[in-house]
């Protein structure tokens, strides 16, 4: 059996005492890999993880920790340069040893339908990004099953109008990409987890794969998914 715990939207320090709590309240056992869903600071702040990761790392001090940047972490450089001991994902692939098989973890921030307004003003050109992302992502799962026991894939957007039910509908095309959604119709991981949609749902089968919304605001826990048997799995909130 092979465990992932997960959680996103951490916004440090807004969100640290949901973070403090949730740590405490775990009780699985020692996860393969933590998989951080991004927005782990607020603003581009990349010195405001510092807390919550200390946390995280003496929870789970065993564990090797992967994450993706969210729309919050621009300032990608620095969370490199702080937190080297994180796997960083960008439109890229880390597999890992664990229990039970290998895990290969696809990662990146995700595609969005429509640019926030700021996007538009100061990123016009993410519109090609998140029009070809899909498919980068697609040919990456597609390697990816070929090496590995398991795979998830990892992205700080949401993948599925399922899990961002909830939040208002007017801006559900900033929130996830109906081209993600269909991607994963394709490529099937076994698994995928997003953050981003504070109030969508926890978790919803999407084309018949487990799709969560590890969103911290949203689901106030650190997201066990556990592997058991090959590629079957299970998600405990």
């Amino acid at each position: 059996m092979t465990l992932v715990a997960a959680t996103g939207d951490i916004h440090s320090p807004r969100y640290l005492n949901l973070l403090i709590a949730a740590a405490g309240s775990w009780r699985g056992d020692e996860p393969c890999m933590v998989l951080l869903a991004g927005d782990l600071v607020e603003k581009g702040r990349a010195e405001a993880f510092s807390p919550a990761f200390k946390l995280l790392r003496e929870k789970f001090s065993g564990s090797v920790f992967v994450g993706v940047f969210g729309n919050e972490d621009w300032n990608r450089e620095a969370m490199v340069k702080l937190y080297p001991e994180v796997v960083w994902l960008d439109d890229s692939v880390f597999t890992g040893d664990c229990s039970g098989g290998t895990v290969a973890v696809v990662g990146s921030t995700g595609a969005l339908d429509r640019l926030t307004p700021w996007q538009r003003r100061n990123m016009p050109w993410l519109v090609d990004v998140f029009k070809r992302r899909p498919r980068i992502l697609e040919g990456l799962l597609r390697e990816a099953r070929r090496e590995a026991d398991y795979v998830v894939l990892l992205t700080h957007y949401g993948v599925a109008r399922a899990t961002i039910m909830g939040e208002d509908p007017r801006i559900h095309p900033y929130l996830y990409s109906s081209g993600m959604e269909r991607m994963i119709a394709r490529a099937r991981p076994d698994v995928a987890v997003h953050a981003h949609a504070h109030n969508g749902k926890p978790h919803a089968l999407v084309h018949g794969v487990p799709v969560y919304n590890v969103s911290l605001p949203l689901v106030k826990r650190i997201v066990e998914v556990r592997l058991a048997g090959r590629r079957r799995l299970d998600a405990f909130f």
